[in-house]
């Protein structure tokens, strides 16, 4: 059965044709398409090359407000320390407007003890 198939079907042969094929003028893009080309490859090495100092200084600016954000947080969550020279007087406010270090011992002001003074 394939073998009648076979002897069937034609053998090709090569036949001369009057069509000649010339691919010079209209396979090729010439010069002038290289240089095209040539000229896209380029721009786009000097865009790959701005995009990657971009995002480089992108990087540096994200990594500087993240440890300005570490620093900030860190001074928020530090424990609030009273000032030592306040007074505690509670929900009537301060009698005075004097801090403990400025009275003597009677309850005047303190006499200044530092040297060169001539107190």
């Amino acid at each position: 059965m394939i073998a009648t198939l076979l002897l069937a079907v034609p053998t090709p042969s090569p036949s001369p044709s009057d069509v000649t094929i010339d691919g010079t003028p209209l396979g090729s893009p010439g010069f002038l398409g290289f240089v095209f080309t040539f000229a896209l490859a380029v721009a786009a090495v000097f865009l790959f090359l701005s995009l990657t100092k971009q995002m480089r200084v992108v990087d540096r600016r994200a990594k500087a407000q993240e440890l300005e954000d570490e620093r900030r947080d860190a001074e928020e969550q530090a424990p609030v320390r009273p000032d030592p020279g306040a007074v505690e007087t509670g929900a009537a406010g301060p009698d005075l407007d004097v801090s403990p270090r400025q009275t003597g011992p009677d309850g005047g002001p303190e006499p200044d003890d530092r040297p060169g003074t001539g107190r």
